[in-house]
């Protein structure tokens, strides 16, 4: 239902996308063309409510415009209008509008389809001529790329553009035929990014502010354990003012698992404190294998505030380089919260840092026991005045427990450097039984 204080207002205006070729849902070709023309009609204020693909095939096609265009004002179409006995979306487009009458020849079309090869010095096949068939109510738009005209018509309420499938002709073909006759709309969209607790909580976090009759309209998602509210607002609340207010008020309602904006990371959210401050950090890892520190270098100028990284894997290593004590080894065992901290002491020591981390534990498959199973890990944190512990249980398979403990990592200390308040707060994964 529309409404005025809805996420789609009165005047908001409903797009579908549809591509068509077994090729795409086969797997053998990605879809390239729907994430550029969603992004297309973002820009301008159309709101995409459904993506469709669909197969070569003469009815599916025909149903999925029967189907679309009752419920939607703009319907774009592409694939299918090539010279073959598989591209069907012209006759489906006919049937779709009810015509008694066979397709057409567009003469202007035709013509069009002589001069692109005649400049080109070949023949023009007769299945080339079929490209300019059209419906009787379908008018073609020129291709200036390209032999393969695109086509508009309008089934009810929707207005239906059919573009060619290659991207260096439907999207000229788009800018052109499409976007001027697309109507205009206020559209602003953000994104606030946390780490550290679960897509439920946060969102009953949120509360009524995720209703979905709501202007700005907020929604989450979650993507390798990074939990991001999407906010898009139309007309007045598009205003950078409200979209400020409302980034705002999401990152005080997620503090302390909040970090950052848009393309912001949870590595360049740390480093930005750290600059702040004027420290450095470096890191000890032993599970994850340089990969925190990877997360860290992949920021640009994050030489500013990281010294480096020492992967300790061997208990040898431990040793040698961070001089962590043999009889704590052999006491506790490599994953252990003694051996956390002592990693975390003798790498700020060896990196001559004001803040370090390390990371120690097991992330499998193999290596786990009844009293250390695999996805068990410390985090140690060292810094001025603070030292500290935490022991997590992250599930999943090894990439996902490495991922994680890396991620964690990087928030603890972020928790560290925003203060005791801050680390206090729990993640998910902490173990019931933490240091």
């Amino acid at each position: 239902m529309d409404c005025g204080s809805s996420g789609q207002t009165k005047n908001s205006v409903s797009a579908a996308i549809i591509s068509v070729g077994d090729e795409l849902m086969l797997g053998q070709t990605q879809d390239t063309n729907a994430k550029w023309l969603a992004t297309q009609f973002t820009l301008r204020g159309v709101v995409v409510r459904e993506f469709r693909t669909v197969h070569d095939d003469l009815d599916a096609i025909e149903s999925v415009f029967r189907e679309l265009s009752a419920r939607h004002d703009i319907l774009v179409i592409t694939g299918g209008l090539g010279p073959t006995d598989d591209d069907l979306t012209r006759e489906a487009l006919r049937r779709a509008m009810d015509e008694v009458e066979p397709l057409q020849v567009d003469a202007q079309a035709l013509a069009a389809l002589d001069r692109w090869f005649i400049d080109r010095g070949r023949p023009m096949s007769a299945n080339n001529a079929l490209q300019a068939l059209r419906p009787k109510g379908a008018r073609c738009l020129t291709n200036h790329l390209g032999t393969a005209p695109g086509l508009y018509a309008t089934i009810g309420r929707a207005q239906i553009w059919c573009l060619p499938g290659p991207p260096r002709e439907m999207e000229p073909m788009f800018e052109l035929e499409v976007a001027p006759h697309l109507p205009r709309a206020v559209m602003a969209t953000a994104a606030v990014h946390s780490f550290g607790q679960g897509e439920s909580f946060l969102a009953e976090l949120l509360g009524a502010r995720m209703a979905r009759d709501r202007n700005p309209l907020i929604g989450t998602t979650a993507s390798g354990s990074i939990v991001t509210a999407r906010i898009r607002a139309v007309d007045a609340a598009a205003d950078s003012a409200a979209m400020e207010s409302a980034m705002h008020e999401i990152e005080q309602l997620w503090t302390p698992y909040a970090f950052g904006r848009d393309q912001e990371t949870l590595a360049g959210a740390l480093g930005k404190l750290l600059i702040l401050r004027g420290e450095r950090v470096s890191l000890a890892e032993s599970c994850t294998g340089g990969l925190a520190g990877s997360f860290i270098t992949a920021q640009s100028g994050s030489s500013a505030w990281f010294a480096g990284g020492a992967v300790t894997y061997a208990n040898g290593a431990k040793i040698d380089l961070l001089q962590v004590p043999n009889e704590l080894l052999t006491a506790h065992g490599a994953v252990s919260a003694p051996v956390a901290l002592a990693m975390a002491r003798g790498c700020a020591a060896l990196f001559k840092t004001q803040w370090s981390a390390s990371i120690t534990g097991i992330a499998g498959p193999s290596g786990g026991s009844e009293t250390k199973p695999v996805g068990e890990v410390f985090i140690g944190i060292c810094g001025p005045r603070f030292e500290a512990v935490k022991q997590f249980h992250f599930p999943g398979e090894r990439a996902s427990i490495r991922d994680r403990a890396a991620k964690a990592a990087l928030a603890l200390l972020r928790f560290a450097l925003l203060g005791h308040e801050a680390f206090a707060a729990p993640m998910i994964w902490e173990s019931k039984k933490n240091a």
